[in-house]
Order: C-alpha cells, then structure tokens, then sequence
C-alpha cells in the first residue's frame, strides 16, 4: 500500500491510498508536485518526490494504449 499526495497551486490538494495492483488515474495542474509514501514499521515514510510532469500521460498516448490492449 502506497499513499499519494498531489499538490499544487491555487488550493490543489489531492490524496488516496493505493492498494496493490490497483490502478490510479487523475488530472492536475503541469505545476502540482507528486509525494509517494510507503508504510515501513516505524510508520508512514516518505519514499518518492517528483514532478507530476513526471508521470503525465496525454490523452493521445492513452487513446493508443487502449487499441493495443
């Protein structure tokens, strides 16, 4: 299980826990930041910090995936 934090600018907030094998799409501003964390046994532990550039997929790319599948 991973937690996901999204923030950005103007109030943007978003966060969801993430189970394993689940997928999890979403929209955000270009500018928000991505925070992955991971449970360890001391507790919630702060394992990713990216750009959500990082990890943005355009709609054309997503219209392709889904043909090949």
């Amino acid at each position: 299980m991973v937690i996901v934090k999204c923030i950005g600018e103007l109030h943007f907030y978003l966060e969801k826990v993430v189970m394993p094998k689940e997928w999890f799409w979403f929209e955000a501003p270009k500018e928000a930041r991505l925070e992955f964390w991971k449970m360890s046994p001391y507790g919630k532990m702060l394992d990713i910090r990216a750009y959500v550039t990082d990890y943005a997929i355009d709609q054309e790319s997503m219209q392709e995936s889904a043909w090949a599948s």
